[in-house]
């Protein structure tokens, strides 16, 4: 069984990996193991109502099934509270900055003030966590910390994966890239992903850069449209794309930058690098993970930003090496050896 909250937009960061794991245990892609059923429920506006499925209705209905099924596996760790108090369950962590907020190079990670109500839920998510059978953490940075603040908890590390064949469909280039060099910044204005650092590193220099991202809001928009202008950095504001035009973008781009001072996973790096472009990554957990260890940049040192854009080359063949690291097939192999070891 496998179990989450409201269902999320499957173009969203936790909706997309929970659609990604049906789809392949639908298929039959970890062997031995087949998707018996699912416990979700559509987002409601009532705050009463989201409230009682959360701390009521789902884990009753969750432990239900758990007496059914051989094992639970709740999606992500916002719905850890969903965690039976019986049975075999297992909870994909993407990240803790969420459950234990703080700061990293002046950037506030994760709500610093929460509600009364957000509070209550907080501890019910940390219980749950600690009475999990296994907790599969999608970063070595986020194992770690789950083996400090749930000790006890056996874990396991399952990097995301992305099927690498669909990055390597021939594109055409799209047709807003400009002429010289394409740069690509992709995810939310969250303060966290710094889009406003990649704007400074190309400030006056003769680059473009597109903003992807389908989080996109008004106010930030027009705060970094204005940053770009004052600072004289090309800024192409694009929105969300397709996934096949993202992938276009990715092949024909010179290279993505990835600025971010958090991430769970950081899944564009990734995705550039099976496209055979590369990614220029700030040097913070856990997308430092993913990119070989020239890419990886110090997260304030615009300098060094600039000069490996102006060193730019032809890196293909070395980053999809890396990206096949991250092959789907290789994720089943993990799941299976996660899966096997509750048993």
């Amino acid at each position: 069984m496998l179990a989450r909250g409201g269902a999320l937009s499957p173009y969203s960061g936790l909706g997309s990996t929970h659609s990604a794991l049906v789809e392949r245990l639908q298929s039959g892609l970890i062997e031995g193991y087949e998707l018996g059923s699912i416990h979700e429920y559509n987002l409601s506006n009532n705050p009463l109502k989201r409230l009682w499925r959360r701390w009521i209705g789902g884990p009753s209905r969750v432990q239900k099934s758990a007496n059914i099924s051989d094992v639970v596996h709740i999606t992500d760790q916002e719905q850890g509270g969903l965690v039976p108090k019986s049975g075999r369950s297992v909870v994909t962590v993407h990240d803790l900055f969420h459950l234990f907020p703080n700061t990293r190079s002046g950037v506030a990670i994760g709500e610093q003030n929460p509600s009364l109500i957000r509070k209550k839920d907080l501890a019910k998510i940390k219980r749950g966590l600690s009475r999990a059978s296994l907790l599969i953490c999608v970063s070595k940075d986020t194992q770690q910390e789950c083996e400090m603040r749930f000790p006890g908890v056996p874990t396991s590390w399952i990097p995301h994966a992305i099927n690498l064949q669909e990055y390597e469909a021939e594109t055409e280039r799209p047709s807003w890239f400009k002429d010289g060099c394409n740069l690509l910044i992709i995810g939310s204005e969250e303060e966290r992903k710094r889009v406003d650092f990649a704007v400074n590193v190309c400030a006056g220099m003769d680059v473009t850069l597109h903003k992807i991202g389908a989080e996109s809001s008004p106010e930030s928009k027009k705060d970094l449209l204005s940053l770009a202008a004052k600072v004289n950095c090309n800024l192409n504001w694009i929105g969300r794309l397709e996934q096949d035009e993202l992938i276009a973008a990715l092949q024909h781009a010179d290279a993505l930058l990835f600025p971010s001072i958090a991430e769970g996973f950081g899944l564009p790096p990734l995705e550039a690098y099976a496209a055979g472009t590369v990614a220029l990554v700030a040097d913070a957990p856990a997308h430092n993970e993913i990119p070989l260890e020239h890419h990886i940049l110090p997260p304030d040192d615009i300098e060094m930003w600039r000069t490996a854009i102006t060193e730019l080359g032809d890196e293909s063949v070395e980053v999809r090496a890396r990206a096949a690291d991250f092959s789907v097939e290789k994720w089943a192999q993990r799941h299976l050896e996660a899966y096997n070891s509750l048993f």
